[in-house]
């Protein structure tokens, strides 16, 4: 085997060193000084996470030769809502971040304005204020008590709070008159409580066991046409209804 010759290995290291000094000659440039950066949003709640806006901001004045594109990738998909990023320098001045967020399947809140969560893939990830109305216009929301939300965040979404879920999700839309959902794990049933709140009609619906989609909608049909009859909308005491699989019954 050939040994490589003196003249080989100090062409090498002559290129080597010809790159690195290119390199910080680069750097060293003012023209090549970040001043625009270039963000574009795919899925999710369609905004940028502000906790993103403000780490990219902070590049603003680097050089592009200077930033740690790998580095800065994998802190952006750390912060809550974003699956995937990509990031590209575009000469002389310019960086392009095309963030991909997810698809999360619910907001949960604590009650009394307590911390916000995003679920992704059924694990709770700790939103930032500034992010939740965003996520709230593209997710269902549910209030649950703190101690539950925090145990959630620890470990994971269990099989109970996943019915719950996913017929919240199911309802999304399709019953504009249920303005809040609240979930409280605590109760004498497998199932906990699950209580919709009817704004408009003074009302709240106890979903006592795991029921489907057109229950619900038939429930608020119903709880409707009750308020109707009643003139119940007029008092300042909310009503409370119970949806069972079995039907719908009013207590006073």
């Amino acid at each position: 085997m050939k040994r490589v010759s003196i003249k080989v290995k100090l062409t090498l290291l002559i290129l080597v060193a010809a790159v690195i000094l290119g390199l910080l000659l680069l750097r060293s440039i003012p023209a090549f000084n970040l001043r625009n950066i270039q963000i574009t949003v795919e899925g999710g709640s369609a905004e940028v996470p502000i906790e993103a806006k403000q780490q990219l901001a902070s590049l603003v004045g680097v050089s592009l030769f200077s930033i740690n594109m790998m580095k800065h990738k994998r802190e952006l998909t750390d912060i809550t809502g974003i699956e995937r990023a990509d990031l590209r320098r575009k000469l002389p001045f310019t960086l392009q971040a095309a963030l991909h967020l997810f698809d999360a399947s619910a907001v949960i809140k604590e009650e009394d304005g307590g911390q916000a969560y995003l679920v992704e893939d059924l694990h709770l990830r700790k939103l930032h204020p500034d992010d939740v109305e965003a996520w709230q216009k593209v997710a269902v929301t549910i209030e649950v008590p703190a101690s539950y939300a925090q145990m959630m965040a620890m470990y994971s979404v269990d099989d109970s709070f996943l019915q719950v879920m996913q017929l919240a999700t199911s309802l999304e839309g399709k019953t504009t008159l249920i303005t809040k959902i609240k979930y409280d794990n605590n109760s004498s049933n497998s199932f906990g409580k699950m209580v919709l709140e009817l704004s408009s009609l003074n009302a709240q619906i106890w979903v006592r066991e795991p029921v489907g989609a057109p229950q619900i909608r038939a429930a608020v049909s119903l709880v409707l046409q009750d308020q109707e009859d009643s003139l119940s909308f007029l008092s300042s005491e909310a009503r409370r209804y119970d949806l069972y699989r079995e039907g719908l019954v009013r207590r006073w």
